[in-house]
């Protein structure tokens, strides 16, 4: 995984939008870069837009504890102090962070985490964030919720927002903290920095487990002894009590099966005896029913044939009127086709003379209209009769007024344009002076870096690299067997008296050696000078590893310095071509304005001709378009004029004779209306006379109508009284019917009846023969008594069956529980406890073993003089210093540039464990620098350059002058004044 650029927008002090791109210079080539800036200036917000993007969280936000506090907003909204929209600085309505980084399936992906205010306002309510999710590689944006797109960026990144800051993103202050804390406080830090917590769940499940199993092998056993069993006596006991029961009760139930059959046959007598009278009843309804209807049909009948009657009569009563109603309408229509006629003929005249009158009255308004018209267009002609030439000519002096136009336009331009040249040209100039001041200037660095590199190099070339090491080894190894042989003599007790004994050619009782060279002297070279020496060796060493690292920037920036030197000098003969070019570009310019200015004295002097005096070119110079189209407008108006006048000249005599017509044709249109108008009101007359005859005879009503309804009035009775003939027949046959099913009903009630007489003594004749056998007991006791003492039996005995049942399963579930609750009881001895200590203190044993291997393999590549291990059987740490030997320090006797050495390859090590799934190529250092002092400083740089060896992008946070100024690529992050600050990449 590795960061490619960062991005953001109005993020605390950051206003406004901000930029890091690691894929561009100077930072695509950098190994180590600082961020450098005043203390509050910004410096760790960079890290939180990043931690924003991909995580929306921020570690220093997630350190807000007291998240119950909450914080009052710009809009008088509460929000948690641990809340990311914090972030978004005050006084914008809007905001960003957005990282581009290169995933571990190889596409370049980008990331983006917004957040605005209600309407856009400043003082609007926060909303909700958003997060959005492209695929750079293939221009398309991922699609989810913002869960989903979550899951999604830490599956691509394959980090966690804790493994992230752990392994790409390293706090300040956490560990040089873990490094000297306490074992108590270093279990904990432990836990919240390698993610340990959950062998801590798992210790308190495993307690909790071992407790449930323990209560649920409890409360089996007491639900064994709670259940009640009976002894074999007593349960054979119930079974005979049982048989005996039962056998009774099968007698009792046969008894009581005879008397039921009795009462059974008295109740169906009874029950056939209530339907036949149910039946007996519903048949008199009926009859008496049909009996009505029979007589209502009869009367209808009757009044039915009697109105039949009375139609008839009064239909030949109106014969008569009938045909003398027919003889009125044939006259009526006859009439009504000359009213319709001669109506229509009125309109038609009527209409012909209202048109020919509104001709007349349109023909003599035209013909004012038209004298009128042309009295205006002869003024109009005679007021500007001295431009009549213009109009005339407009062509010709229009081109001559288009020449001088684009000639005027090239002068302008060719003006412009040698104005611009100028400019270009002072600017050209200036441009030439610094890059020629700079080039003076790089010379100067490049003399001075060639003799610093030539003096460098032969330093070097003076130490002999190889030497130097065999002899650092030899003096190494020379004060290891000194201290060996120190610590052997001091334990073989008095030291001087030994050595006095030894005699020349007689073994020592030690070493069985011979010759005793310091039998009467003490070691010539003593451990602490050969300390000194070694010092001074290891010394000259790193100072001649220093002069080699210097000797190579030394070479990089000769490098650099000679190809900065080929561009400003091709930078300065480009200038110069440049100055050659607007020179010569002016020269061009100058020939074009005078002959624009040529050709415009001669257009205008052939345009004076056309006007006849030069006053016309002010208005032209103020505005050559409007002139123009005045002078396009005044020629369209002057044809258009003339030709309308000519044209009202020759309809003039036209006019005058259409009058003249339309008003000799009115007098034989006004007559023709007359004469229409009195044979209309003649045939209205005699209309209305019929029409009041006609209205006497029938009513008004048409002779047909009146025929139809007798008709149709005739057939509805005799359909009536049809239906009413059937009505009788059929309720006639229903009532004899009706008669006969009651007469039958009666006969068969009389013979249920004595039926039911001999089931009811039959009955009582067995109802008295048991209770004389039985004491006087009535049978449903009997049956009563037996039934329940059979049931309470069979209660018991299933109820003993039931709970053998449940003793056997409780038993094999028993078993179970006691397998579960000691494997989970030896589980519990192992790595229970209430508070999950027993089996995190075993885990973070072994992650702290696994930390430090990955932390050695750190700390070897920045300096071989330490090691770190565990104390045995606790938490805490020492310091193996192998320059002495392989001495056990404690870290707490470590100086401030160890200290930072070992913390910075404990860092380094959690980073390694925390990414051992992949490899992590960005790593942002957020340590405090500030406290260290220059040795130190140099120290800890030493050991940052070293680990660009490994592939890494490190990038530290810094407001240390010194630190800064080691490290060539720099990110500032400046003030601006009113609590801003703008990025600068140097």
């Amino acid at each position: 995984m590795k960061i490619l650029a960062i991005r953001g927008r109005n993020l605390a002090s950051l206003e406004g939008d901000f930029e890091i791109d690691f894929t561009v210079e100077p930072l695509l080539s950098a190994g180590i870069f600082a961020i450098s800036g005043p203390t509050g200036a910004g410096k760790s917000t960079l890290l939180d837009a990043m931690c924003l993007a991909l995580f929306a969280r921020t570690p220093r936000t997630d350190q807000a504890k007291e998240n119950n506090v909450k914080l009052q907003d710009v809009s008088n909204e509460q929000l948690s102090q641990s809340d990311p929209r914090f972030l978004l600085r005050r006084g914008t309505a809007s905001g960003f962070a957005e990282v581009d980084f290169m995933a571990l399936n190889g596409h370049r992906y980008r990331t983006r985490w917004s957040v605005a205010r209600a309407r856009d306002k400043e003082n609007g309510r926060l909303q909700n964030p958003r997060l959005a999710l492209y695929n750079l590689d293939k221009e398309e944006e991922e699609q989810g919720t913002r869960s989903d797109l979550q899951a999604r960026i830490i599956e691509l990144i394959g980090l966690t927002f804790e493994q992230f800051t752990r392994s790409v993103l390293l706090a300040q202050n956490d560990f040089s903290t873990f490094l000297k804390a306490e074992q108590g406080e270093k279990a904990s830090l432990l836990e919240k920095l390698t993610g340990t917590e959950l062998y801590s769940a798992i210790s308190r499940q495993i307690f909790e487990r071992n407790a449930r199993a323990k209560d649920a092998f409890d409360l089996i056993q007491s639900r064994i002894q709670g259940i009640e069993l009976l002894t074999d006596e007593e349960e054979n006991d119930l079974r005979t009590r049982l048989a005996q029961a039962e056998k009774e009760s099968q007698r009792i139930e046969k008894v009581k099966a005879e008397q039921q059959a009795l009462q059974e046959a008295v109740r169906s007598v009874e029950q056939q005896i209530s339907v036949r009278r149910r039946q007996q009843k519903e048949a008199a309804d009926k009859l008496v029913h049909a009996t009505d209807l029979l007589l209502v049909a009869r009367r209808e009948y009757e009044k039915g044939v009697e109105e039949q009657q009375q139609s008839e009569a009064r239909f030949k009563s109106l014969q008569q009127e009938i045909l003398q109603a027919r003889k009125l309408d044939i006259q009526l229509d006859t009439v009504i086709r000359d009213l319709s006629h001669s109506e229509q003929q009125l309109k038609n005249v009527t209409l012909r003379k209202e048109d020919a009158e509104k001709k007349y009255q349109a023909a003599v308004l035209r013909q004012k209209l038209g004298a009128e018209e042309m009295i205006r267009l002869a003024a109009w002609r005679e007021r500007y009769k001295k431009k009549e030439r213009i109009a005339e000519q407009l062509s010709v002096l229009l081109l001559h007024l288009d020449a001088a136009s684009v000639a005027r336009s090239g002068m302008e331009a060719a003006t412009r344009s040698i104005e611009t040249l100028q400019q270009e040209v002072v600017a050209l100039n200036k441009q030439l002076a610094a890059l020629q001041q700079a080039n003076a200037n790089k010379q100067q660095a490049l003399k001075r870096a060639e003799e610093e590199y030539r003096n460098l190099e032969e330093e070097l070339k003076a130490v002999d690299a190889l030497a130097l090491d065999k002899q650092i080894e030899k003096l190494r190894q020379e004060r290891e067997q000194l201290l060996i042989e120190q610590a052997r003599l001091e334990a073989s007790g008095n030291i001087k008296d030994l050595r006095g004994r030894l005699q020349e050619g007689q073994p020592c009782p030690v070493c069985g050696s011979t010759h005793h060279p310091f039998a009467h002297q003490a070691p010539v070279a003593p451990v602490s000078t050969l300390t000194l020496q070694l010092q001074a060796l290891s010394d000259k060493k790193e100072t001649y590893i220093a002069h080699t690292r210097h000797l190579a920037r030394l070479q990089q920036q000769l490098l650099q310095l000679h190809k900065e030197l080929a561009d400003s000098e091709a930078a300065c003969k480009e200038m110069i071509g440049k100055q050659q070019l607007a020179a010569s570009r002016q020269e061009r310019e100058e020939v074009t304005i005078k002959k624009q200015s040529d050709q415009l004295a001669q257009s205008l002097s052939a345009a004076d001709l056309l006007f006849g005096n030069s006053e016309w070119q002010k208005a032209w110079l103020q505005n050559p378009e409007a002139f123009r189209k005045t002078l396009t407008d005044f020629a369209r108006q002057w044809q258009e004029n003339t030709e309308k006048l000519h044209q009202l000249e020759r309809q003039e005599s036209a006019q005058k004779a259409e009058c003249e017509s339309l008003a000799s044709f009115l007098p034989s249109l006004e007559k023709q209306a007359e004469e229409a108008g009195q044979f209309h009101e003649k045939n209205h007359i005699a209309f209305s006379s019929l029409q009041a005859q006609r209205k006497k005879l029938l009513d008004g009503r048409p002779a047909d109508s009146v025929e139809q309804e007798y008709t149709r009035r005739m057939e509805e009775l005799k359909e009536r009284l049809k239906k009413l003939s059937a009505t009788q027949t059929e309720q006639s046959g229903i009532a004899d019917q009706t008669r006969g099913i009651v007469d039958q009903i009666a006969k068969d009630l009389d013979e249920a009846s004595a039926d039911l007489l001999r089931r009811k003594a039959a009955l009582d004749k067995w109802t008295a023969g048991y209770l004389a056998s039985s004491d006087g007991q009535p049978l449903e006791a009997t049956l009563l008594r037996f039934t329940q003492e059979k049931t309470e039996l069979a209660f018991r005995l299933r109820t003993q069956t039931e709970n053998k049942a449940k003793v056997s399963g409780l038993q094999e579930e028993l078993n179970v529980r006691r397998t579960e609750s000691e494997r989970w009881a030896k589980l519990n001895e192992l790595a229970g406890s209430a508070d999950g200590a027993k089996f995190r203190r075993i885990a973070q044993g072994y992650t702290l073993d696994i930390l430090l291997n990955y932390a050695n393999v750190q700390l070897r590549c920045l300096t071989r003089r330490y090691r770190l291990e565990r104390v045995p059987e606790t938490l805490a740490l020492q310091v193996i210093d192998r320059d002495m030997c392989d001495e056990v320090r404690t870290v707490h006797s470590l100086s401030g540039g160890e200290s930072f050495l070992v913390s910075l390859a404990l860092a380094l090590g959690l980073s390694s464990l925390s990414s051992n799934r992949m490899r992590v190529e960005s790593l942002f250092i957020d340590e405090g620098f500030g406290s260290l002092d220059a040795e130190t400083l140099r120290v800890a740089m030493d050991a940052l350059e070293s680990l660009r060896t490994q592939g890494r992008k490190i990038g530290v946070i810094s407001h240390v002058q010194e630190m800064t100024e080691r490290i060539p690529v720099r990110i500032c992050v400046n003030r601006a004044g009113n609590g801003r600050s703008f990025l600068e990449v140097l």
